[in-house]
């Protein structure tokens, strides 16, 4: 079961691994809190890389669809423990109003230092992320809200999972 995890993930991660042919980068920084259904009261701060890659399709005037490389390194605190951690996957993006705003859904996986938070424990060092989110583009500035889950997908005897509320600010370049 593992095995055809890791090849599920591989075979999802592939169009991510062509970001060097795409042409627009963002860089940028998160922070947030848990959405309380756990334990510990979490304190979340993550710095991202968007890389959008080159598929897309104009829907209408103004109106695009496209995916980009999400990556990101986390800092995670609760509990006078914390941890970091190291994740890359894809989004896809529905992007409006020129690129004024847009919505976003994605799923990565996560490699965490430590998964053991006073009397959390999510399971294991290898954890999943999926999320829902919005940007706002004023030039090239951004402003984002993520709304993002995180657990292990059963991998381990534990899996309460985590939902985390994100706001952050970015710049493309």
């Amino acid at each position: 079961m593992k095995r055809l995890l890791i090849l599920v993930c591989l075979v999802l991660l592939a169009p991510s691994i062509s970001w060097a042919l795409a042409t627009t980068m963002e860089f940028g920084v998160r922070g947030g809190t848990d959405a309380k259904l756990v334990n510990e009261n979490y304190a979340i701060t993550e710095l991202y890389y968007l890389h959008k890659l080159p598929w897309k399709k104009e829907v209408s005037p103004g109106v695009m669809v496209y995916v980009r490389f999400d990556s990101g390194a986390g800092y995670l605190e609760a509990a006078s423990n914390s941890s970091g951690w190291l994740s890359i996957g894809g989004d896809l993006v529905l992007s409006l109003m020129g690129g004024a705003w847009e919505v976003e859904a994605g799923w990565r996986p996560v490699l965490m230092f430590d998964h053991e938070f006073g009397d959390d424990d999510l399971g294991g060092p290898v954890q999943f992320s999926s999320h829902i989110g919005t940007s706002f583009y004023l030039g090239d500035a951004a402003i984002n809200y993520r709304y993002q889950h995180i657990s292990n997908a059963d991998l381990y005897d534990k899996n309460p999972g985590m939902d985390i509320h994100m706001v952050g600010v970015g710049m493309r370049f």
